[in-house]
């Protein structure tokens, strides 16, 4: 299923408005926002590109970068890493880079893990998304 683990990403505990690339826009509360690291096992293959959930949209995807969408193994365990430096944002997919980029929006947030709701996709009813090792690392 599509889901993905959102790094560096805040919320409101109240819903807010707020512009956000001259844009305004409003929050419910408690509503996770920033950088995720996508999970997408669909034919785009955009597994390890940087989607910027609720404000943005694509910061890195991974359509000029065909090793990282091939490193996606589907229905198996796959590894993930997030690497975070200052504004400079890597990640990686079984050892393979898939973004590299520098954004400063964002210098410190949570760390979630997302599952999409299914909404009317009777095909996802009974599909799993699950995480195992996780491990978190300051870097020097």
């Amino acid at each position: 299923m599509n889901s993905g683990i959102q790094f560096r990403s805040n919320y409101y505990t109240e819903e807010t408005e707020v512009e956000i690339a001259g844009k305004k826009r409003k929050f419910p509360a408690d509503r996770v926002h920033g950088y995720q690291f996508e999970i997408d096992p669909s034919a785009r293959a955009y597994t390890g590109g940087v989607y910027d959930e609720g404000r943005r949209g694509w910061l890195f995807d991974l359509k000029n970068n065909e090793a990282a969408r091939k490193a996606f193994k589907q229905g198996e365990w796959n590894q993930a890493r997030i690497e975070c430096r200052g504004s400079s944002i890597k990640t990686f997919l079984n050892g393979v880079l898939a973004a590299d980029f520098t954004d400063e929006m964002t210098a410190e947030g949570v760390i979630a893990l997302q599952v999409h709701g299914i909404g009317k996709k009777t095909e996802a009813v009974g599909k799993e998304v699950m995480w195992k090792n996780i491990r978190i690392q300051e870097l020097k």
